[in-house]
């Protein structure tokens, strides 16, 4: 009787192992074809045309869709295809990007949606408005200098834009200030449904402001109390963090170091504000470049500099809002990204005798 109570339980054990087993393998399988769903690529907006010809069966799409990139795997493309009763679609040429999903590409695919969606402004951190203008000009066909006047015209920006976005204010004409919006057109990869007519300046503008208008109305509080006294102010600081480091740390540390060298009304000192004045990138700077006064140098200028020097992140501004405090009054960066912090302008000085020849190897 023992013996076959033991035989029983231990039966239940393996069958129990084996159905415990059986619902890991199908949460796993489950998991990986969940993935082989989403975008190839969520960071690459880059179009990709496609052309889908008459009479293509669901596996020869599959296949077209794979080998250009925009899916893992033809079969869990038409296996979900069918699921989704995607029993019809219409052939053409078609212009996607990987970072769409595959439930977009089925969607688009049964719609006949042929070259409408194109991602088309991809405004990196950091971007300056004349780098941005050239993004636009090859999305809407105006040209970029055409773009860069109507962006520097106080009239035109009063009228289109300044009544609907309230954070928009006269400082943004400061004298000396290149380009009023620089600082304001948000980063992001913006994505417009192109009808008879590709996007405006306007839509393309407004969108990016509206992304401000997000940053504004998420740290509003913190903005109205914060020392720097105005958006501007709190933008122009963001932009100088933003092209100093990529790290969140390290941009709350260096936006400490900023307020504490404000305080003692000393210059800024920060090379990319340097190449923003003379509307160069510049590798490995020169003394002759260092000293060249624009109304961005914050070599040759007292304080916190006219305006902003290029569209600073969402966590660039937080880091102006929630720097890290210290003693520390310098900071160094090394090409691979590490940073040092001083006290002192002789500990600094010796950081920067030790590492400073890595610039000069890599420009």
């Amino acid at each position: 009787m023992k013996l076959r109570t033991s035989r029983r339980r231990l039966f239940a054990m393996i069958v129990g192992g084996a159905v415990i087993l059986l619902i890991i393998f199908a949460w796993g399988l489950s998991d990986y074809y969940a993935g082989l769903l989403k975008p190839v690529n969520p960071k690459n907006n880059q179009a990709v045309t496609v052309t889908i010809p008459a009479g293509s069966s669901l596996k020869e799409v599959g296949q077209t869709l794979e080998k250009n990139g925009l899916i893992r795997k033809a079969w869990a493309f038409e296996f979900y295809a069918r699921w989704k009763h995607l029993n019809q679609y219409r052939s053409g040429t078609y212009t996607f990007n990987r970072t769409m999903s595959v439930d977009r590409l089925i969607n688009d695919l049964g719609k006949g949606n042929y070259n409408r969606l194109v991602f088309i402004v991809d405004v990196r951190q950091g971007m300056w408005l004349s780098e941005t203008a050239g993004q636009m000009s090859k999305a809407s066909g105006l040209s970029t200098q055409d773009i860069l006047n109507k962006l520097k015209d106080p009239s035109y920006i009063k009228a289109h834009y300044m009544k609907r976005y309230p954070f928009l204010t006269d400082r943004i004409f400061t004298k000396g200030i290149y380009y009023p919006l620089e600082g304001y057109l948000a980063p992001g990869v913006y994505q417009f449904v192109r009808g008879k007519n590709p996007p405006t300046l306007d839509q393309m503008v407004d969108r990016m402001l509206d992304k401000t208008g997000q940053t504004v109305t998420r740290f509003s509080k913190e903005i109205k109390t914060n020392s720097l006294g105005s958006l501007h102010s709190i933008l122009t600081m963001a932009s100088l963090v933003e092209q100093e480091a990529p790290d969140a740390k390290d941009r709350q540390k260096i936006a400490g170091v900023f307020y504490n060298r404000l305080t003692k009304k000393m210059k800024l000192q920060t090379d990319p504000s340097v190449a923003y004045g003379q509307q160069k990138r510049i590798g490995q700077y020169t003394m002759n470049e260092l000293t060249t006064d624009t109304p961005y140098n914050t070599y040759t200028r007292a304080g916190l500099i006219v305006g902003p020097i290029g569209s600073p992140a969402p966590d660039a501004v937080q880091a102006v809002l929630e720097p890290i405090r210290s003693n520390d009054y310098y900071f160094y960066a090394r090409p691979n990204g590490q940073i040092f912090y001083s006290k002192t302008y002789a500990e600094h000085q010796a950081i920067v005798a030790k590492y400073s020849h890595e610039w000069a190897k890599k420009s």
